[in-house]
């Protein structure tokens, strides 16, 4: 008897699996998403799955926990989905929700603080003692995503396509434009509208790096990333009624950019902490449970 923890993200897809004595493997395979209407990604997951059941005894697992980014609420979705898992794992009872609510049940109980999340895109979280779900953000980076990877990225490129008009190009613009292969503005549109959005969110590290070498407008970008972020969790307080409740902080941006951490924590004080959770393991653990 074994247990399956799947945390489907934008990146990549880590599993974990565990039994009664602790976890026993463990490992990351292409990303998957939620949007199982599409062939494409309805493909994906049935590929993915199955090289996950290669690597484990697939007919010993008896109860899977899923989160995914993009899984939909709707009960056809859900269940065309749960049917590709039991393709693969026919034993096991399956429990799917999103990759929000996975990292914010692996990480804290309900009623217990909010889940801030900082990735790609961005979103805040909340999940009452009723277990009733409340989000702030999360629209995607057309619409919203801000403090998140993408839109750090984004204000990069913006920074870099000025000082390229004004003739002015400095040292934030330089690294930009060498990351990115472009050094004119033709070329910096035909990768950004050209390449899937995860080559902008790509740019961030080059902007913490800049930002520790002092470059003023990449700490500008990083400071307005952290306030961006902030706005999320109060907005979360006034939904919710509480300016309290601590506050987890995950995600790629809250690990790979301790800048914005740093920032946040002058806002916020001892309310917010890193989440320092597996989450594919938290998964596995929910599973179990």
């Amino acid at each position: 008897m074994s247990f399956l923890g799947i945390d489907a993200g934008a990146t990549a897809a880590k599993w974990t699996v565990r039994d009664s004595k602790g976890v026993i493997n463990s490992g990351k395979s292409q990303a998957m998403d939620g949007h199982i209407y599409r062939p494409e990604s309805a493909q994906r997951i049935d590929e993915v799955l199955s090289e996950i059941a290669s690597q484990i005894s697939a007919g010993e697992v008896t109860a899977i926990c899923a989160g995914f980014t993009g899984l939909a609420q709707s009960p056809t979705d859900q269940e065309a989905l749960k049917v590709l898992f039991t393709k693969h794992f026919p034993r096991a009872s399956v429990t799917l929700m999103s990759d929000i609510e996975l990292a914010y049940r692996a990480h804290l109980s309900p009623g217990e603080g909010i889940l801030l999340y900082a990735g790609t895109g961005s979103v805040a979280m909340h999940i009452t003692s009723r277990s009733e779900v409340v989000r702030m953000g999360g629209w995607g980076y057309l619409l919203g995503d801000e403090g998140a990877g993408y839109w750090i990225g984004r204000e990069a490129i913006r920074h870099t396509v000025a000082t390229l008009e004004e003739d002015a190009i400095d040292h934030l613009a330089s690294a930009i434009s060498a990351a990115l292969g472009a050094r004119d503005w033709a070329a910096i549109r035909s990768v950004v509208y050209g390449q899937e959005r995860s080559v902008v969110a790509g740019l961030t590290p080059v902007v913490a790096r800049e930002a520790l070498n002092s470059d003023p407008t990449a700490i500008s970008i990083l400071d307005r990333a952290a306030a961006e972020l902030q706005a999320l969790i109060s907005r979360m307080d006034k939904v919710t009624g509480q300016s309290g409740m601590k506050i987890i902080f995950t995600g790629g941006i809250a690990h790979q950019v301790p800048q914005i951490f740093t920032s946040l924590s002058s806002r916020l004080g001892d309310r917010i902490a890193l989440g320092n959770i597996d989450i594919a393991e938290g998964a596995s653990l929910l599973a179990q449970n």
